[in-house]
Formats: C-alpha cells, sequence, structure tokens
C-alpha cells in the first residue's frame, strides 16, 4: 500500500516541478496603430455620422504563462485616437424671383482624443514547436482620459462632457515568435458610453438641441517586444 501512494507521491511532485519550469514570465514594449469609429446615440443620433479614423498607442507590457497553456497579459499604454463627427445638413437659400434654393453643408471636425490605457487580458497559447507559439485573448480595458474636448464648431458653450474612466472590452489573437517577438490583431468595443455633447439640432433657425452620445470602438494591430 505504501509503495503506489510513495509513487503517486512522486509523480505529482514531478508533474509540479515540470509545471514550474514551464510557468514563464515576460516584460517589454507594445505599439501599435488602431482605427477608430464613434458609435453614436441618442436623440441627435439620426443628425451625425462618424469615420473611421487612425491613431497609435505605445507602453511597457508583461505576460505571464502557466504550463497549462493559460496566462495573463498586462500593459500601461500612452495613446491617442482622432475622434471624427459630422453634421449634414441643408439650408434654404433665398435664389432671387421668388424661389430658394436648397443648398447642402456639412460641419465636420476631428479631434485628438489622449488617454492612458491599461488592458488586462487572459489568454491562451498553443505551442508551436520551440520557435513560435499561437494565442487568443480577451479581457477588459480601462482608460483615463488626459484632457476635457470640445466641439468647438458644432453647439455652443461646453458641449463636450464626460467622466474620467472609460471601460472598454478586447478579444484579439496573435503569434509569438523566437519568445522575443509578438504580433497581434483584435477589437476593443465599449462598454459604457465615452462622452455626451449637446448639439444644435440644424442651422435653420431652430434653437432646441439634442443630446448625442457616443462610444469608442477600436480595430488594432500591435507589435511586442520581450527582453
Amino acid at each position: 500500500m505504501k509503495k503506489p501512494l510513495a509513487i503517486a507521491a512522486m509523480l505529482l511532485l514531478a508533474g509540479a516541478a515540470t509545471t514550474a519550469q514551464a510557468q514563464s514570465f515576460s516584460y517589454g514594449i507594445t505599439a501599435g496603430w488602431h482605427q477608430t469609429k464613434l458609435k453614436l446615440k441618442g436623440s441627435g443620433k439620426d443628425l451625425y455620422s462618424s469615420d473611421n479614423k487612425a491613431g497609435w498607442f505605445v507602453g511597457p507590457k508583461i505576460t505571464f504563462s502557466s504550463g497549462l497553456g493559460i496566462g495573463l497579459d498586462a500593459a500601461i499604454e500612452y495613446s491617442e485616437r482622432s475622434l471624427n463627427i459630422t453634421q449634414d445638413y441643408w439650408t434654404s437659400d433665398y435664389a432671387g424671383g421668388g424661389t430658394t434654393d436648397q443648398v447642402y453643408h456639412d460641419a465636420s471636425q476631428t479631434k485628438k482624443y489622449r488617454t492612458f490605457e491599461i488592458p488586462i487580458n487572459l489568454r491562451y497559447s498553443i505551442g508551436l514547436g520551440k520557435l513560435a507559439s499561437v494565442y487568443v485573448a480577451t479581457g477588459p480595458q480601462f482608460g483615463f482620459a488626459l484632457q476635457n474636448m470640445k466641439w468647438n464648431k458644432l453647439g455652443s458653450g461646453s458641449n463636450f462632457s464626460r467622466s474620467n474612466m472609460n471601460t472598454t472590452w478586447n478579444v484579439g489573437a496573435g503569434l509569438r515568435l523566437f519568445k522575443h517577438l509578438e504580433a497581434g490583431i483584435g477589437y476593443n468595443f465599449a462598454l459604457g458610453k465615452a462622452g455626451k455633447a449637446i448639439l444644435p439640432n440644424d442651422y435653420n433657425g431652430q434653437s432646441q438641441d439634442v443630446e448625442l452620445e457616443y462610444k469608442t470602438n477600436s480595430f488594432q494591430l500591435q507589435v511586442s517586444y520581450y527582453f
């Protein structure tokens, strides 16, 4: 009876030692490109639109991997997004002879949106030999705004307000080579609104404003190097 127990104990210790040896911790730097488009909501959503705009991010990153392929990664990134908003509208201009013409206008603005971002992802990796592995990752991302922003040509007064923190969620996948270089692709979507604007209904003399809420959704490409 003692011999099987001893063998089982030895196997457990050997398995634990193997798992401990397979665990790894890495630190390095990550940088990437993202394309962001505002998702609009509220009473003014039909009066405004948004286009995809490019931005970038950079910062330190760490990863931890267990012997079972399950791990974590986290980073502190400085991020610059370009946020775009456009209002399409018509005005009635006097053309002479008792007639008026409908004239089309669009008022568009793009603003820099600067934040510190903290993504924390759960990841699962599959080894492809000693040289490479592939991974999938998902988890929350917490963004902290560095400035208050206003759409100066749209509406009047303090027409942009937001809380300091914005929570989003990441899903992504990538490839790691030679234990040092990693490339990934992902999508970051909002869990809550990034901001709220009070904007004019139109340019035909109506004074009633509309409320517009928006979320920041971003497509991302990133490269990381681990020391």
